[in-house]
């Protein structure tokens, strides 16, 4: 008898993955860690192959491991399309009110709304893209059905909402690539308003340093951020994998202290979410 793969045992790996952790992805699909362990040890035994290199910083596939990834990324598309496809799903009609931190909207809604189009063409989407802080005091306000928003690696301070995390991500200083290497009191700042995480631990971080800084840029545009930064006026926090050319990273050497690492959240509401918003959460899930 041939050997099958079981769509569960995939959906495990691919949520390994996409979120870069075992723990991560327990909470995702609401499965124990030792499910998910065991899910992947099953996955390893059919195909006689290692598929992970662990070791207690990171999740790194190995080379079966990413040409599996690779191979079954549109199986598990098509299997999910089809069943809702059965279900009549596409008949789903309605708003949902979703907000996206600035500095993940396109990389989010590139991936979203093709899903989106495809399988609930009758749902409309409004999206609002600001800093994290402000998209909590929305979501808090029920001015918004989810909310995709950056925080701190701390226990959760916000009662009545859920979260799903969906990746670590790292700020790091920034400033333009003519900005002068050593450290010069004040330190010009260009942040967004009172709320954000990375602009809170900046604070923090200086403050415990002992450093002097004044605020020269305070918006809640990601844009107006980075055009200060770049234009070599004010230093600035973005996400690591946000860099873009014309900056460079301020690191320890230069006398910039370390920031802590933070999530990268689906933020929604503790009470049962309607169908729609349902729906939307679930293909925000399984894109990121």
């Amino acid at each position: 008898m041939p050997l099958t793969l079981d769509i569960e045992l995939l959906r495990t790996f691919h949520s390994i993955v996409r979120l870069g952790q075992f723990l991560a992805a327990s909470t995702y699909l609401n499965r124990s860690p030792s499910t998910i362990s065991s899910h992947v040890k099953r996955l390893e035994d059919i195909l006689d192959t290692r598929l992970f290199e662990r070791d207690n910083q990171a999740v790194v596939l190995t080379p079966a491991g990413r040409s599996l990834f690779s191979q079954t990324s549109d199986y598990l598309e098509m299997h999910d399309n089809l069943i809702s496809s059965f279900r009549g799903e596409r008949t789903k009609a309605g708003t949902v009110r979703l907000g996206i931190s600035e500095e993940h909207c396109v990389f989010l809604l590139q991936r979203l709304l093709p899903r989106l189009s495809e399988n609930y063409p009758n749902i409309l989407l409004e999206v609002e893209t600001e800093y994290s802080g402000y998209l909590r005091e929305r979501l808090s306000r029920g001015e918004l059905d989810l909310a995709v928003v950056v925080e701190a690696l701390t226990p959760d301070k916000f009662p009545g909402f859920s979260i799903k995390e969906i990746e670590v991500v790292q700020p790091v200083w920034v400033a333009s690539q003519f900005f002068p290497n050593v450290v010069k009191e004040p330190i010009p700042l260009a942040l967004h308003g009172e709320g954000c995480p990375f602009r809170a631990s900046a604070i923090d971080a200086l403050s415990k340093a002992g450093f002097r800084w004044k605020t020269v840029l305070l918006s809640g545009s990601a844009t107006a951020i980075r055009t200060a930064i770049k234009s070599g006026n004010a230093v600035g926090v973005l996400d690591r994998n946000e860099i873009e050319r014309g900056m460079r990273v301020l690191r320890k050497d230069d006398g910039y202290p370390i920031l802590p690492a933070h999530s990268l959240r689906l933020r929604y509401s503790d009470n049962p979410l309607n169908e729609l918003t349902s729906v939307v959460a679930q293909l925000v899930n399984a894109v990121l």
